[in-house]
């Protein structure tokens, strides 16, 4: 991916004295993570994201004074700094006093007090356990076990919910386990204060990031022309694109006026766009494919149609990436297919589809003919 930085990974406990770090994001997600984390020059990320059963998780290091850098992670919904880990061989009691040292615990809790802000004396806290195989042991079995081995360290704090401090455990592979204490609240998942007007079905702003990102690195005009509520031009805007948007919902386009007060917005039908061949850099968009919008008549043809539409709006060796479902096009005409990445959303399994606009492709190549799907 252009501008992505090559640089010497260290593992994520080789350095002793720089702070651990965990971030969590969407299953799919963790290796774009991964690599947006590498792009920040006072963090290094662990080589392999791990899997807790309902996050991907990925480990890194951040230097001191990077607090601004943990804030800025567009894919990450939560971070939080490392308190221990452990392996689950042992019994859940075990497992916990090897988790939450003394000497980890009073670690985690500087970064806390530096990133968040100052701790009292009496604080409250909240555990919360997430185990890949309850065979050993069950979750709640090991929630109390730190529970109580928290207490013996700070025998003032009381536990509740919700609660100042959270202490998230996670045993995000097989038999090894993390304790880390939650930096991060609900305004980076919202990426901010969130969106002013909702519309069912809005999508996760960790999503929207993640397929700028694959948009590429060198931001220029970028298109959503299934806008929404607004979220990608939000995410593209953030990340320094031009962006506009429309869709083909008049009571869409209304909403991503409230929320995108300003950005030029329009009523139009994906299929038949009102600009010119080659007009914008990016074409991003979340197709109408789940289960709160549908398009008319056959999706698979929709689908077909829209991708040669998106191409023809796209300049030569610029990107378009869609939210979908598969099958999908494999390469539609005008069009090279670089990636997929598998996502589960609204419980329901999807893919973010990344094209590449092929740099010899001319408008006479957009006409119909016989194409090849993708189920990857």
């Amino acid at each position: 991916m252009a501008g992505h930085r090559e640089r010497t990974r260290h593992p994520a406990e080789s350095r002793p004295g720089v702070p651990g770090f965990l971030a969590a994001t969407l299953p799919g997600l963790g290796g774009l993570l991964s690599s947006e984390i590498t792009d920040h020059p006072d963090l290094d990320p662990d080589d392999k994201p791990g899997f807790d059963g309902r996050a991907d998780i990925v480990r890194f290091q951040a230097r001191r004074g990077a607090q601004w850098e943990l804030s800025d992670l567009r894919l990450a919904e939560d971070v939080f700094t490392t308190i221990g880990e452990a392996d689950g061989n042992a019994g859940p009691r075990q497992v916990a006093a090897a988790l939450v040292t003394r000497t980890g615990l009073e670690r985690a809790l500087s970064v806390w007090a530096r990133f968040v802000r100052h701790l009292g004396s009496a604080m409250t806290y909240r555990v919360i356990t997430r185990v890949l195989d309850e065979r050993r042991f069950k979750r709640t079995e090991l929630r109390r076990a730190v529970t109580d081995t928290i207490a013996t360290h700070r025998p003032r704090w009381r536990p509740a919910d919700p609660a100042e401090l959270e202490i998230w455990v996670l045993e995000y592979r097989k038999g090894h386990f993390l304790a880390g204490l939650r930096l991060s609240d609900r305004r980076m998942r919202q990426h901010g204060e969130g969106r002013e007007s909702e519309r069912h079905g809005a999508l996760r702003p960790v999503v929207a990031a993640a397929m700028v990102r694959l948009a590429g690195q060198n931001p220029g005009e970028l298109l959503d022309p299934c806008c929404g509520s607004g979220t990608i031009i939000r995410e593209a805007l953030d990340l320094g694109w031009q962006a506009r948007g429309s869709d083909v919902d008049p009571e869409a386009v209304d909403i991503a006026s409230t929320n995108l007060p300003g950005i030029r917005l329009e009523q139009a039908d994906a299929l038949k766009l009102p600009h010119p061949d080659g007009g914008f850099d990016a074409v991003v968009s979340n197709l109408p494919f789940g289960k709160q919008f549908t398009v008319d008549g056959d999706p698979h043809a929709w689908l077909r149609d829209a991708l040669r539409e998106f191409a023809r709006i796209t300049r030569p060796g610029g990107r378009v990436v869609v939210l979908v479902p598969p099958p999908v096009p494999r390469n539609p005409r005008g069009l090279t297919l670089l990636g997929a990445h598998p996502l589960r959303l609204l419980g329901t399994p999807t893919r973010i589809w990344a094209y590449g606009r092929s740099e010899d492709a001319r408008n006479s190549d957009l006409e119909d003919s016989p194409t090849t799907t993708a189920t990857m």
